[in-house]
């Protein structure tokens, strides 16, 4: 027979612990509540949780100190694209909008190097953590499209190290393989994180978007090496020969448009070294 004692000593940790479930339930009832509450993109900025970085590796994140005026830039920015991907289909169309409205609100994020440094750093982050914390990579690879947005804006405006922006990459990601996308923010982030994910993903097929709109492969979607790049511009991506040619009155005025941007560029490069 145990003794009163021990009885008791049981019964106090028995109801602690229903205590505590019943706390814990209420909590996630009121998160519920309150996503129900909230609009789309808010809903989906308190799931990807933006504004907190990781107990244990920030990723990278929080290496260039920001003043809390800058930070608040920052999260406001990703608020916006969220915000204006979760009303919009079109992916180009998103672009233009929401780098439309930051730039007339934060006239100086897209001319400022370390403001976009700390912003990618942060979309990296998160990425990062939503591929550890979750099973689906839908939030993480509208991060690393963003992220490597605001990279290539940075090389091409700021640090003025590339010609154009390279949107057929950019836009990969919209719908990336789990192998394309935590490949890239494994080399993005400077910690080791995600070393055992990508054992875990790099088995799966690299795929590609062939640039031609009436591509027969499902989704234009081809493994990325049966692929190859427009000669002349080097950014546009073709599954096969007779793809490239019926796209080619599509993809004409773009590619001649690139063409000059980069040799004006490479110009330019050729003035510095003389």
């Amino acid at each position: 027979m145990p003794s009163r004692k021990k009885a008791k000593g049981k019964a106090r940790k028995a109801a602690k612990e229903a205590a505590k479930a019943k706390a814990d339930e209420g909590e996630r009832q009121a998160v519920i509540a309150n996503q129900r509450q909230v609009g789309p993109h808010e809903a989906l900025m308190q799931r990807l949780n933006i504004n907190a970085t990781p107990l244990s590796c920030k990723h990278g994140y929080g290496l260039v100190a920001l003043t809390p005026g800058d930070l608040k830039i920052c999260q406001d920015v990703i608020r916006t694209f969220i915000a204006v991907f979760t009303s919009r289909e079109d992916v180009m169309e998103c672009f233009i909008e929401a780098s439309t409205v930051t730039h007339e609100k934060y006239p100086d994020l897209h001319s400022s190097k370390l403001l976009l440094e700390s912003l990618v750093s942060c979309l990296l982050s998160s990425g990062t953590q939503r591929v550890l914390d979750e099973g689906d990579n839908c939030p993480a690879r509208l991060f690393a499209m963003l992220a490597c947005y605001f990279d290539e804006w940075s090389n091409v405006k700021v640090r003025k190290t590339k010609a154009t922006l390279n949107w057929t990459q950019i836009f990969e990601f919209n719908h990336a393989d789990d192998h394309t996308l935590v490949k890239y923010l494994r080399k993005r982030i400077d910690c080791s994180c995600l070393d055992k994910k990508y054992k875990e993903v790099r088995c799966i097929t690299k795929m590609g978007t062939c640039c031609n709109p009436s591509c027969s492969w499902p989704n234009q979607k081809v493994e990325r090496s049966m692929m190859f790049s427009c000669t002349r511009c080097g950014d546009a991506n073709y599954c096969s020969i007779e793809c490239q040619r019926a796209a080619w009155k599509i993809h004409r005025g773009d590619c001649d448009n690139i063409v000059k941007l980069k040799a004006a560029f490479d110009s330019k490069q050729q003035e510095r070294v003389i």
